[in-house]
């Protein structure tokens, strides 16, 4: 094979590999690894009547090379033909063949039949200088082709003595060569492009702000629920090519005028997108719906990053932040959906170190909640071997501002295999607001253990 034969198959070899990419480089019909082009399926535009889309070339990507594979002496014609499976040639395609044993002299073929909007192409190659097998041929295509999407499009070589004899490969001077030139797949994966993220609002602002350490906005009433990371719509496992033979980008997925709708409770704060993470620059407000269930982003770059931010400053005195989850969908990239992040709330924890259900025993949980708001709080429990609780009428519910509330422990749990163990109890209240006391009575004495559990000098 000669130098310029193995640089065309060394640079295909090295551009295969790269698994990221696209193949760039003419496609060589002597080299057996899958060299495909892969365009982005969701791209592929409307087909025209025959059930076919045209992609176009871009230099020599879809140009296909290989060896002549016949000798020929001076003068003696040879006949070149190139099927197509699954296409036609958009365009008029040509085909330039080495004709000395250097290969240092281009033969330009003749057009017998087929090309333009044809599946086939024949050539007459009449050589100056002897043609010889280790010289090659390329056929370089017009405009581009036109193939089926939904299969692979494929182009088979075969060289003949007459022209009538290229009709029928079983005249073949040598063994017919196919090699697969391009095929569509997904180049996007469209849920990806949404990212949630937590608003958590604290117990110290008695959940009316946030802790944003996690979401890149300053501690606030201002917090983020998540972006659309416009990057990630592209995938990280297939390199697609546009019809126009391009890599495709981000840009090429998404479109960028359309509506971006968030669900979830919008009642109490203003929410809008933003370019900045930190939930600044290019604001557009999100229209509640009259429900205040969804609110509307009229977007003129939705094929850009975007962040979705709720700004509770105006939140109403004595009220604090719902708890809730929120999702977000596009009106055009309909792929493009799935959740943001949830309002959520940080808790306190209050350890009970001996919670009993024994019959000769009382016990109950005295919960002061000083604060202003209404505090939900829920239990978790530990038991010895053997022994299983299960959270009863008491181990969750809402403590009413200003107010006490006393759990007896056979409402908190239900013991089975013993009438022991240990609580948790997690609050969503500000840790100054509570004061907690357990208190045990034994009903046969009547004596009594009273414990503060919050505050206390042990925590």
């Amino acid at each position: 094979m000669n130098l310029n034969k193995l640089q065309t198959v060394t640079l295909a070899s090295v551009l295969t590999a790269v698994a990221s990419m696209p193949v760039m480089s003419a496609i060589d019909i002597d080299v057996t690894t899958d060299q495909k082009l892969d365009y982005a399926t969701e791209l592929k535009g409307t087909a025209d009547a025959n059930g076919r889309v045209a992609i176009a070339k871009n230099g020599t990507n879809l140009s296909v090379s290989g060896s002549t594979d016949i000798a020929a002496a001076i003068g003696a014609a040879r006949y070149v033909r190139f099927d197509l499976t699954n296409g036609v040639f958009d365009g008029a395609p040509t085909v330039n063949m080495k004709t000395k044993a250097d290969c240092s002299v281009d033969l330009a073929g003749v057009l017998e039949g087929g090309g333009d909007g044809q599946s086939f192409a024949t050539y007459r190659m009449t050589p100056v200088q002897a043609l010889v097998a280790t010289c090659d041929w390329t056929i370089t295509s017009g405009t581009g082709f036109k193939m089926d999407p939904t299969t692979d499009l494929s182009v088979s070589y075969g060289i003949y003595e007459t022209v009538g004899q290229s009709t029928q490969t079983v005249y073949a001077l040598a063994a017919i060569k196919t090699v697969a030139m391009a095929n569509f797949v997904a180049g996007s994966v469209p849920a990806d492009v949404v990212v949630a993220s937590n608003a958590t609002a604290t117990v110290a602002s008695d959940f009316r702000s946030f802790d944003n350490a996690a979401n890149g906005v300053a501690n606030g009433t201002l917090t983020s629920l998540g972006q659309l990371d416009a990057s990630k719509v592209v995938s990280t496992t297939q390199a697609t090519l546009t019809l126009a033979g391009v890599v495709a980008a981000a840009t090429d997925f998404l479109t960028a005028a359309q509506t971006v709708t968030i669900t979830g409770d919008v009642s109490q704060a203003v929410y809008t997108s933003q370019t900045g993470a930190d939930c600044t620059g290019g604001t557009i407000a999100c229209t509640a719906n009259t429900a205040k269930t969804s609110c509307a982003i009229t977007a003129t770059a939705a094929n850009a990053d975007m962040y979705i931010c709720a700004n509770y400053a105006a939140l109403g005195a004595g009220l604090k932040a719902n708890k809730g989850s929120y999702s977000i969908g596009l009106s055009t990239d309909t792929g493009v959906t799935g959740s943001l992040g949830s309002v959520v709330y940080d808790t306190i924890s209050v350890e009970i170190p001996y919670v009993t259900t024994y019959a000769d025993y009382n016990q109950r949980i005295f919960i002061d909640n000083r604060g202003t708001v209404a505090a939900d709080y829920t239990t978790s429990f530990t038991t010895e071997d053997g022994v299983t609780a299960v959270a009863g009428t008491g181990g969750a519910g809402t403590l009413a501002a200003g107010d006490i509330t006393v759990i007896r422990a056979s409402d908190l749990v239900t013991f089975t295999g013993g009438t022991r163990g240990s609580a948790t109890l997690e609050l969503e209240a500000n840790s100054s607001n509570l004061k907690i006391t357990t208190q045990i009575v034994d009903l046969g004495t009547g004596m009594t253990d009273t414990i503060l559990l919050h505050p206390s000098t042990q925590q």
